[in-house]
């Protein structure tokens, strides 16, 4: 409305202004037309800054709606997604441990993907920040975006402690699944075959010197063989240990009784 009426004196000022026939009538009512058109000159400057002025204001509303629309596109896109990764990160984080190594790899991709979602969300992020200082006047809108950020900061600090943690869980876990399989499989199976095959012997038909001697010496480098893979049986022992900070209840379970199937294995062997 403001705006019509400023057009409509600037119209009716200037056809007063250069229109010679308003000025003759002018001429006759006024004592001093000199200080009458001055006065109109400044009114219609006046004018013309109001109308500027509301230009420029009508200009600045048009941008603070576009910086609080385009705020509330990026919160609409982000918001959900900080609440899905907070909840994401609030179960990892209490269910922790792996079931086994193809767990623990999984774990391990799982997250690797959710960084990689992490980092495009970066972009929405930014200009989410970016925005915030063009809404000052929206203190709402300013405490949402600042609450935002905090729970962005907050996440990406969970999410790194997490990466460190399955980056961790995946090489203790290889390192025991591959120790564990060359000790059971390969050093335990073999020395218990070896000394199977000692026990099936009959010694009393054992007459021959040669064949007492063959079978003295391979019960001799059995016991050797066991003596210098004690070390690995120690180390195995203590991976058993030192996994269960990166096993899940299940996964300990499972743990503790290979545990004491290897522990009477070897203890078996020994015996013999």
């Amino acid at each position: 409305r403001i705006r019509i009426d400023v057009a409509g004196y600037l119209h009716a000022l200037s056809l007063l202004h250069s229109d010679g026939s308003n000025l003759e009538t002018l001429r006759s009512k006024p004592k001093d037309l000199r200080n009458t058109l001055a006065r109109l000159n400044q009114l219609r400057a006046l004018a013309e800054t109001t109308s500027n002025k509301i230009n420029r204001e009508e200009e600045q509303v048009v941008q603070s709606r576009t910086h609080v629309q385009t705020s509330q596109r990026y919160i609409q896109q982000l918001q959900p997604w900080i609440e899905q990764t907070e909840s994401y990160l609030n179960n990892r984080f209490e269910q922790a441990g792996a079931l086994n190594l193809n767990d623990a790899k999984q774990l391990l991709d799982r997250h690797k993907e959710f960084l990689e979602e992490r980092r495009r969300m970066l972009t929405i992020f930014n200009n989410l920040r970016d925005e915030e200082h063009t809404v000052a006047d929206q203190k709402e809108l300013q405490l949402l975006i600042k609450s935002l950020s905090t729970r962005w900061t907050n996440i990406v600090s969970r999410s790194d402690e997490l990466a460190s943690i399955y980056n961790a869980q995946y090489r203790a876990w290889g390192a025991f699944d591959s120790e564990l399989n060359a000790f059971r499989d390969g050093t335990l199976f073999d020395f218990e075959q070896r000394a199977h095959n000692i026990v099936l012997v009959d010694f009393n038909k054992l007459l021959d010197l040669n064949r007492i001697n063959s079978l003295l010496n391979d019960i001799r480098l059995l016991v050797e063989n066991i003596t210098h893979h004690s070390v690995n049986y120690n180390s195995l022992m203590k991976q058993f240990n030192d996994l269960k900070q990166y096993s899940s209840q299940e996964g300990q379970r499972i743990l503790n009784e290979e545990h004491l199937t290897i522990e009477k294995r070897w203890n078996d062997l020994n015996r013999l």
